[in-house]
């Protein structure tokens, strides 16, 4: 697989996300931080949808798990809002983002 050069950058990554991410296991660890390495990239790549209603907001799938990033195209900044079991992020928690 060729990569392009980086376009943007993740410099922001909430607490509670680094915090659920230490309960994981190595595995599946690993599969989330090359997730969040491959945004650099093409940030819309995968299993990318648009949070309805919100502006720059996307949410994007690893398993059974989701995280939540908002993009900042002026700066070409990435910012991880939320990661969580898929089965336990509730809509009025989604709605919260800013």
């Amino acid at each position: 697989m060729i990569l392009q050069k980086k376009k943007w950058n993740v410099n922001k990554i909430s607490n509670n996300v680094k915090k659920g991410i230490e309960n994981l296991d190595l595995k599946l660890q690993e599969e989330v931080i090359k997730n969040f390495e491959c945004l650099e990239y093409n940030p819309f790549l995968g299993d990318v949808k648009k949070v309805k209603g919100k502006k720059n907001i996307y949410r994007k799938r690893i398993g059974e798990y989701r995280f939540y990033f908002r993009t900042i195209p002026q700066l070409n900044n990435i910012h991880i809002l939320l990661f969580k079991y898929r089965g336990k992020i509730k809509a009025k928690t989604i709605q919260r983002l800013k």
